[in-house]
């Protein structure tokens, strides 16, 4: 079995960091408290023209990305693929440059820093193979090599991308996130998702 994952906001967190960050760099108040949709929700009311958000954004994917974890369950999903012999692999759309960054961050020579932080590429860590790793610069291209691999089942957290008019009708579209849509197939949590795509023997 062949298993395609996106990165952001699916197998990497962010909701901590977004409100961490921002408090940290002065963008929201030090009471603020919410998840990622919140924190968006206030910096495009303080700034309608999304220069803060942005801002925000290219901090968090970039030289903040340390502020990031690993979704509870990822571990173990990655651990089930090894032993079902299912190949992992990782295929983001990520552009090279962050938005409003005057120190230029390569966003993802970043997000592959935090992954071998996180063991991703250790063999007794999460195992996977650094040249499974894929960044693409568009939507479409992000597709196209969707389907170059011959992905058997992907997991993304936009619907968007699930429901692209040249996403391979033979995959298996999986949606994580926990708002609810009638669409795809979806799960809000890792444990769940790994009990659907590998049930229990």
């Amino acid at each position: 079995m062949k298993i395609g994952i996106d990165l952001d906001n699916t197998l990497i967190c962010y909701d901590e960091a977004f409100q961490r960050v921002g408090k940290d760099e002065g963008l929201l108040p030090v009471g603020f408290e919410g998840d990622k949709a919140a924190v968006k929700r206030a910096l495009l009311k303080e700034s309608p023209d999304g220069l803060l958000w942005e801002t925000l954004q290219g901090l968090v994917y970039g030289r903040r990305i340390d502020a990031a974890t690993l979704f509870d369950g990822v571990a173990r999903f990655l651990e089930t693929c090894r032993e079902r012999d299912a190949e992992v692999a990782i295929v983001s759309h990520k552009t090279e440059l962050a938005h409003h960054d005057p120190l230029r961050t390569d966003l993802r020579a970043a997000a592959l820093q935090w992954m071998n932080g996180n063991r991703f590429f250790d063999p007794a860590g999460l195992g996977l193979q650094r040249h499974n790793v894929y960044f693409e610069r568009t939507r479409d291209e992000k597709i196209a090599r969707i389907a170059r691999l011959g992905s058997d089942v992907f997991v993304d957290d936009l619907a968007e991308v699930l429901d692209h008019e040249n996403m391979p009708a033979a995959c298996r579209k999986i949606l994580f996130g926990q708002e609810r849509q009638e669409r795809f197939e979806q799960y809000a949590t890792w444990h769940e998702l790994c009990d659907a795509v590998f049930p229990r023997r």
